[in-house]
């Protein structure tokens, strides 16, 4: 009779841990489809957060890009309004561009309006990208829509152990 007991109680324990062995098996798959399915969500979300900071970037950098060509068309302005200041100006415009400033010179007052991209961006190396561009110049006479080459360059500067990227934009009519 103790035999017998034994026998049945050696049964009931090696059923047991075939069942936990099982069980556990059962338990590694579904952590693993639920590590598979974190991973991929959390994928996503990165994908969605680097299209959310490239759009930032493509916004703060199409109204940069705006604000300096307005203000390069200003200066020119200034530059024509009053001669007095043309060598102080002339020194501001060449932060804007290489090109002559003939190229560019005109009698009115302009304020840019619809800027717009034409094709895609041109990236000459890791730091700078050339973009063309189409506007609106508005002055209280006329409006004429014309073209330009905005160069992009980045530079990263470090400054107190952190790192800031500098944005310089120059303009050309190549």
């Amino acid at each position: 009779m103790n035999l017998k007991l034994k026998h049945i109680t050696l049964f009931i324990v090696s059923i047991l841990f075939a069942g936990c062995a099982m069980e556990n098996k059962k338990a590694k798959n579904e952590s693993y489809d639920v590590f598979a399915t974190e991973e991929a969500e959390a994928s996503e979300e990165v994908e969605a957060l680097e299209e959310v900071a490239a759009d930032a970037e493509y916004e703060f950098s199409n109204q940069l890009v705006n604000q300096k060509l307005q203000d390069f068309y200003d200066l020119l302005a200034l530059q024509s309004e009053h001669p007095e200041f043309n060598s102080e100006v002339s020194k501001q415009l060449k932060n804007f561009t290489n090109d002559s400033i003939n190229k560019y010179k005109t009698d009115d007052f302009f304020i840019i309006k619809n800027i717009k991209q034409i094709g895609d961006v041109v990236f000459v190396n890791d730091s700078v990208q050339k973009i063309k561009l189409s506007y609106d110049k508005v002055s209280d006479k006329t409006k004429i829509t014309d073209t330009i080459n905005a160069i992009i360059t980045k530079k990263q500067i470090k400054v107190d152990n952190e790192t800031f990227i500098s944005n310089k934009i120059q303009f050309s009519k190549n």
